[in-house]
C-alpha cells in the first residue's frame, strides 16, 4: 500500500558500507565518504518525498472519520513535521562530521610523516561515520490508519551478531530475580559444598553474625560450617545428636537451634558450639513433636516447627513453651482439631516476616499462613508433574523479591506469591532440602551441597 512504498524504495538501496573501502587509504576514504554524501542527498529527498505522501495520507484518512478525530489528525501533522526536522538535523550533523574528516583526511594527504596514532584516530573517526550512515539511510516512517499512529523506526539488518549483542544488552537490564528475570533464567552449578564425613545433608543456613554457612548433615550426625567463600571450616557434633536435620539462629543471643528428626526435640548451641539444653520431646501433646522436619525462628523471636508426623505447624516460646499451632482449627463444639496439613515439610519466613510459607507435601500443595495470627493466606498446587503442579514438595524457600521457590521430584519450580507460576528447572532427582541465599539456590544431595546459581545465558 501507499504507507510501504518508502519503505520498499529504500530496502532496494545498497548498505553504503557494504562498498569496498581501503582502510586506511585517505584517499580511498574520502572517496567513500563523498560518494555517501551524495548517496545521503538522494536519500534526503526520497524521504522528503515519503513524509509528504504519508501527510497526504493521513490527512485523508482522517477526513473519513468523525470531526472529533481532527484533533488527532493536527497532533499527527505536527509529529511528522517534528521527525522532519529531527531527521534532518541528523543529517546535518553527520554531514558536519563527514567534512570536518574530509579537512583532516586532506591534511594528513599533504603530510610528509604519517603519525601512527592520527591515522588511527582517522581511521575510527571514518568507521563510526559509515556506521552511522547506514543506520540513517536504514530508518524508515510509517503511518498505521488502524491504530493511527505513526512510527519512525530503523530496519533491522539481517545481522546475527548485533542482534546477540542487543539481546544480551536488554536482558543485562533486568533485575535479578524479577518476573521476567525468572523466565529467562536458568540454574547453574557454581560449586559443591563437602567434607570428609559428609553424608545425607539436609539443611543450609547463613548465621547472621558470622556471614558463614552452616550445613545439617543428618547421615554423620554433625554440623559443617563453611567460609562465605566456600571454604569448609570446621565440623561439630555431639552424642546426643541422632539426625539432626534444621537449623535456626537467634542473633540477640548468638544461639543456634538444631532441629533432630529422630530425638524430636530441638538443641540448643551456644557460640563455642557447645549443646546448653535441649527443647521438647516425643508425643502429640501441644509443645510435643514427632519426627520434626524445620525449624525457623519468626520475627517475634518464636521458634515455628514443621511438626511433621503431627501433621501441623507449631510455635513455642526459645524455652519450649507453647505458643500456638498453625494449621490446626477447632472443630465445632470444641470437639479437637481439624488439620490443614499433611506431612509437611520445609517452612520458610517470607523477607517482611509477615507471612510462613510450608510445603504440604502430603497433600501435594504450598500452604501459606500469617505469621503473627497463623490465619491463613493462600493454598496452591495439585499432584502432578505438569509445570505448576507438585509431586511431593519437600521443601520451599522465599527469594528476597517475594518469589517461592519450591523443591519437589527432580525439579526446583517458582512461583509468585499468589501461586502463579514462572520457572521449572530439573535438577538432581531424590534431593534432601534446598535454600535460597540471595541469588543461589543450594541443593542438598547425598554426599554433598550443589550451589548453584539463576543466571541467563
Amino acid at each position: 500500500d501507499e504507507n510501504s512504498q518508502g519503505v520498499r524504495r529504500r530496502g532496494n538501496q545498497r548498505t553504503i558500507s557494504e562498498s569496498g573501502v581501503n582502510i586506511g587509504d585517505p584517499l580511498s576514504m574520502k572517496r567513500q565518504l563523498q560518494i555517501s554524501s551524495s548517496n545521503l542527498e538522494e536519500f534526503e529527498t526520497k524521504f522528503q518525498n515519503d513524509i509528504q505522501e504519508i501527510s497526504q495520507n493521513v490527512h485523508n484518512s482522517i477526513e473519513k472519520s468523525i470531526d472529533d478525530l481532527i484533533k488527532k489528525r493536527d497532533a499527527l501533522g505536527k509529529q511528522l513535521n517534528k521527525i522532519l526536522t529531527d531527521k534532518l538535523e541528523i543529517h546535518e550533523n553527520w554531514r558536519a562530521q563527514s567534512e570536518d574528516l574530509i579537512e583532516k583526511l586532506d591534511d594528513e594527504k599533504d603530510t610528509s610523516e604519517n603519525h601512527i596514532d592520527q591515522k588511527n584516530t582517522h581511521v575510527n573517526s571514518f568507521y563510526g561515520l559509515i556506521n552511522k550512515i547506514d543506520k540513517i539511510c536504514n530508518e524508515t516512517v510509517s503511518f498505521d490508519p488502524a491504530s493511527l499512529s505513526i512510527n519512525w523506526y530503523c530496519e533491522k539488518k539481517k545481522s546475527l551478531e548485533p542482534n546477540k549483542v542487543t539481546r544480551k544488552a536488554l536482558l543485562n537490564t533486568l533485575p535479578a530475580l524479577s518476573t521476567e528475570f525468572y523466565k529467562l533464567a536458568t540454574l547453574e552449578e557454581v560449586r559443591k559444598l563437602k567434607w570428609q564425613n559428609c553424608l545425607q545433608p539436609r539443611c543450609v543456613a547463613l548465621c547472621p553474625w558470622t556471614g558463614q554457612i552452616w550445613v545439617c548433615s543428618s547421615g554423620s550426625r554433625e554440623i559443617a560450617i563453611f567460609d562465605s567463600d566456600d571454604t569448609f571450616v570446621h565440623s561439630f557434633t555431639n552424642s546426643a545428636f541422632l539426625f539432626p536435620c534444621s537449623i535456626a539462629f537467634k542473633i540477640e543471643t548468638k544461639e543456634a537451634f538444631v532441629l533432630d528428626k529422630r530425638q524430636s526435640s530441638i538443641f540448643v548451641i551456644s557460640p563455642s558450639y557447645q549443646v546448653t539444653r535441649s527443647i521438647g520431646k516425643g508425643g502429640k501433646k501441644s509443645g510435643c513433636l514427632n519426627s520434626p522436619a524445620a525449624i525457623l525462628l519468626d520475627n517475634k523471636g518464636r521458634l515455628v516447627v514443621s511438626d511433621h508426623g503431627n501433621d501441623r505447624i507449631q510455635v513455642l516460646e526459645t524455652d519450649g513453651t507453647f505458643v500456638a499451632y498453625i494449621g490446626l482449627h477447632h472443630q465445632e463444639g470444641g470437639k479437637g482439631y481439624l488439620q490443614d496439613l499433611s506431612s509437611p515439610g520445609g517452612i520458610a519466613l517470607s523477607v517482611d516476616g509477615r507471612a510462613v510459607a510450608v510445603a504440604d507435601t502430603g497433600n501435594n500443595r504450598i500452604r501459606i499462613y500469617s505469621a503473627n495470627s497463623g490465619r491463613s493466606l493462600q493454598c496452591f498446587g495439585m499432584r502432578g508433574r505438569a509445570n505448576g503442579q507438585l509431586e511431593k514438595p519437600i521443601d520451599l524457600s522465599w527469594d528476597t523479591q517475594g518469589h517461592l521457590l519450591v523443591l519437589d521430584e527432580g525439579r526446583v519450580q517458582v512461583f509468585t506469591e499468589k501461586g502463579d507460576f514462572l520457572r521449572a528447572q530439573k535438577v538432581t532427582e531424590h534431593l534432601n532440602g534446598m535454600s535460597a541465599i540471595g541469588q543461589c539456590v543450594l541443593l542438598s544431595d547425598t554426599y554433598s551441597v550443589n550451589k548453584m546459581i539463576w543466571k541467563i545465558k
